[in-house]
């Protein structure tokens, strides 16, 4: 590896860092609360380093968000274009969104509770509008996996709009029902329900 190289791995490494901190920290405290000071205690560095990267909390904030929603986009879409069955590439959808969900839980929190409104009083139209993009297009995968599924053939007739946001909210609803209900040492159920959940609808979706 060059030095070129190295350098942008660590300059990443260091983003990753940062922005996994601020994940933790936002997700805690809320955007208003929380504190470059609270972010860089978490990373274990200085605030001067964090700001080497990010000018503002506003910027870190926005770069938290578009980095990982791009992540869970770019993921999504390649999902979607398999050539599967729509219903493999549908509950492949939900799987990968869980295993997101598991990767970065404090951010999937901020994604799952994000408000333009509240967002448009820390950062500019542009870069809200940006996200707002970012997330329609995800929605659009199970959109057009299902919309695939019922030019095939193989699911009833229906607004495939309608039908991923149901499949996005029982996603989320399971969630955070399930989070809610988690304790120490206990079984954790988010995954199995999720599963049973997607089972449930598919079974009403499916032609038969």
């Amino acid at each position: 590896m060059g030095i070129v190289e190295r350098k942008m791995k660590e300059k990443q490494t260091r983003i990753n860092q940062i922005t996994g901190s601020a994940g933790f920290v936002f997700s805690q405290n809320g955007f208003e609360k929380a504190t470059m000071d609270e972010i860089a205690k978490r990373a274990e560095i200085s605030k001067a380093t964090i700001y080497l990267y990010f000018k503002t909390k506003e910027d870190l904030f926005y770069e938290l968000f578009r980095e990982k929603l791009n992540e869970l986009s770019k993921n999504l879409i390649k999902i979607r274009k398999k050539n599967e069955d729509p219903e493999k590439i549908l509950r492949s959808i939900v799987q990968y969104s869980f295993e997101f969900y598991s990767k970065y839980p404090d951010v999937y929190q901020l994604i799952s509770r994000f408000r333009a409104a509240e967002a448009n009083k820390v950062l500019t139209v542009d870069k809200v509008a940006h996200l707002k993009e970012i997330m329609s297009l995800n929605l659009k995968q199970v959109a057009l996996a299902l919309e695939k599924g019922i030019k095939q053939g193989i699911f009833k007739k229906m607004d495939p709009t309608v039908g991923a946001v149901i499949i996005w909210n029982m996603f989320l609803g399971v969630l955070q029902f399930q989070e809610n209900r988690l304790e120490p040492g206990k079984n954790d159920y988010r995954k199995s329900t999720i599963d049973a959940a997607v089972d449930c609808l598919l079974l009403g979706m499916i032609k038969r």
